[in-house]
């Protein structure tokens, strides 16, 4: 599609980002070729370098609205990918038919997906999802926009959207449905060095790196940014009950002086700070949760040279 090398890609990952991970995310590991996907295994086996470097296998699935693309993420190699279908029958109510073959699919090889430019003609209306295989979502894409909802740092509207514009596709829209969520960011064409899927885990396997995905712990960036929310032992991503007022510990050490950080619950931003320095820690407590409710909290970073970062929500039920 015009990006480079296949190898390129890999020596950029390896040695000029220093990443830890990548997968290549092409569609269907070349459009459905024998051919192409034996290469793609061969190549990824090539750069799997462990604990220095895990190659992940990858593949982005690609359908349109609603079904939406989705990138999986595979824990071994030798798995072809799921051929896409024209299956009918479609409805907000009941959800995709292809979608659900993909879940039963994914379940079949302990693999997971992410939805992929979600509020365009590649993204859906949220009407499918299965949180034991679609446990993040792509909140960031490096060639277009923000996902996370309209008039967001980055996010698109119909004059400025690349891909098409569906607006039901926004990840708040995911979050109203009770979707239990994490956030990663994926590049795409040309957008090299602005997407970061960031997983916090112990074990940098193939399989750990899926583990961490599923627990949700995990952030999105458009930057080289560490950001880390915990709450008390519990990282960002988890689902808790708390006999206290939930409280949220903010780290963050930025690539630039960070402009703002906000605090964001149920859909409404209830905190902000400007501290304009690189390295930052926060503490928010919620003295207004009613006793009994369940509500999600999540931490947006934006530099002042306009990365941005996104931790993923805390699903925290005050009890006390």
């Amino acid at each position: 599609d015009g990006d480079g090398l296949l190898e390129d890609a890999w020596r950029y990952a390896l040695d000029a980002a220093d990443m830890d991970w990548i997968g290549n995310g092409d569609h269907d590991n070349g459009y459905g070729s024998e051919y192409m996907w034996w290469h793609f295994q061969k190549v990824t086996e090539l750069f799997q370098h462990p604990p220095r470097f895990t190659a992940m296998h990858v593949y982005e699935r690609s359908v349109v609205y609603p079904d939406g693309h989705r990138n999986v993420i595979f824990p071994r190699p030798g798995i072809r990918p799921l051929p896409r279908t024209d299956f009918k029958g479609s409805t907000p109510e009941k959800g995709t038919p292809d979608t659900k073959l993909l879940y039963a699919y994914l379940k079949h090889f302990d693999a997971i997906c992410s939805s992929h430019t979600s509020a365009t003609n590649m993204g859906t209306d949220w009407r499918d999802n299965d949180p034991d295989v679609e446990p993040v979502v792509e909140i960031y894409q490096g060639c277009r926009h923000n996902y996370e909802h309209p008039g967001a740092p980055r996010s698109a509207n119909e004059k400025t959207q690349i891909g098409g514009y569906r607006p039901k596709g926004f990840v708040w829209n995911a979050f109203q449905k009770g979707y239990l969520l994490g956030f990663q960011a994926s590049s795409d064409h040309i957008s090299t060095h602005m997407s970061y899927a960031v997983v916090l885990t112990d074990d940098a396997s193939r399989q750990g790196i899926i583990d961490a995905f599923k627990k949700r712990h995990s952030y999105g960036a458009t930057d080289n940014i560490i950001l880390d929310v915990r709450s008390g032992e519990h990282l960002m991503g988890d689902r808790f009950t708390t006999a206290k007022h939930p409280t949220l510990t903010i780290h963050i050490h930025g690539t630039s002086p960070i402009a703002k950080v906000h605090v964001i619950r149920n859909n409404k931003y209830v905190y902000s700070a400007e501290p304009k320095e690189q390295k930052v820690t926060l503490r928010y407590t919620d003295m207004d949760a009613k006793p009994g409710k369940s509500s999600y909290y999540y931490v947006r970073v934006e530099q002042s040279d306009g990365s941005l970062a996104w931790a993923s929500p805390m699903w925290i039920t005050y009890q006390p």
